[in-house]
């Protein structure tokens, strides 16, 4: 993506497209778990500034994608930043929390079949609208949001045992 091919003129929506881009990237594995992102990389590829570059680096933090430190930088999540076995074992505890919930409230979902997609960003961004269905018919936005981020920590570490998480919102 060149700034040319940006939808958005304004430089916040420059910055949320680079970074809806690079996170499209992480989930799908063109970097691995574990691997260093720079600013420099981030720059090249999308052809933007440093300061562009920081800022996506900010949003991918706070949405769980990578993790920043003073001397290592940025780097992908990882298997010791988000075990799988640990990530899944609480999602399908709050998974059954937000079906209770859902219970609670009477509100049933549509029905959803998980996408058959082999993209995994494509079948991450499924499961986050799923979820935000149903986070929005429990009155739960903040279940939703925390699962959202524990798919995406599944995508990028485990993505064998993502179809496990479509199969816990398809029920």
């Amino acid at each position: 993506m060149t700034k040319a091919d940006r939808s958005d003129p304004s430089p916040g929506g420059a910055i949320v497209e680079t970074a809806a881009a690079m996170r499209r990237l992480v989930v799908d594995g063109q970097f691995e778990a574990g691997a260093r992102i720079t600013e420099r990389q981030v720059s090249d590829l999308f052809d933007c500034t440093a300061a562009t570059a920081r800022e996506v680096f900010h949003l991918l933090e706070k949405a769980g994608a990578i993790t920043q430190s003073a001397r290592r930088g940025a780097r992908v999540v990882d298997q010791a930043s988000a075990p799988p076995d640990n990530v899944f074992v609480v999602w399908r505890h709050l998974s059954r929390l937000i079906w209770s919930e859902l219970e609670r409230a009477a509100a049933a979902p549509p029905p959803w079949t998980p996408p058959s997609a082999s993209n995994r960003s494509r079948r991450l961004e499924a499961i986050e609208q799923r979820l935000a269905v149903m986070a929005w018919l429990a009155n739960s936005p903040r279940l939703g949001q925390i699962l959202g981020r524990l798919a995406m920590h599944l995508a990028i570490v485990a993505p064998e045992r993502l179809a496990e998480a479509e199969a816990s919102l398809a029920r």
